[in-house]
């Protein structure tokens, strides 16, 4: 699979509710780190896991995945960074949210993945305007 078939094949199985069809991008003994910074580790508790969420917190949602970049890391890997724009029609997580990932993809699976969700510098500092002026660098104190 290309970098793009797999990205696209995630968004249709995303929108689809399909746990299945999304761990199927993923290598056999894949790692996941998830938006909230849990490991699950292998293709089976991939798409268990986020059977789980499609049939919960996410039921309806829609996922759009955009590619930001690609390059090669050696031994046939790509370092792959993407975004993407997560609405939710109704529950705890009703709204819109933005996240960005960085995949490990190799022999056209994915081998590592990475979720993050995005948030302004503002709210990450808790409303303290001087710390979300500064550089992360800067960030001591």
């Amino acid at each position: 699979m290309t970098v793009e078939e797999i990205i696209t094949g995630l968004e249709r199985a995303w929108n689809a509710g399909d746990g299945a069809a999304w761990g199927a991008r993923f290598a056999e003994d894949a790692d996941f780190v998830d938006v909230v910074g849990r490991i699950q580790r292998g293709r089976k508790v991939i798409a268990e896991e986020h059977q789980k969420i499609f049939d919960t917190i996410y039921r309806g949602s829609l996922l759009e995945i955009r590619r930001l970049d690609v390059r090669p890391i050696g031994e046939g890997a790509l370092l792959v960074h993407t975004t993407s724009k997560l609405r939710v029609p109704g529950g705890p997580r009703k709204g819109e949210w933005a996240a960005i990932q960085t995949k490990v993809v190799r022999d056209g699976e994915i081998m590592a993945f990475h979720n993050t969700g995005l948030t302004g510098l503002a709210e990450f500092a808790h409303r303290d305007a001087d710390l979300a002026a500064r550089e992360p660098l800067e960030w001591k104190g």
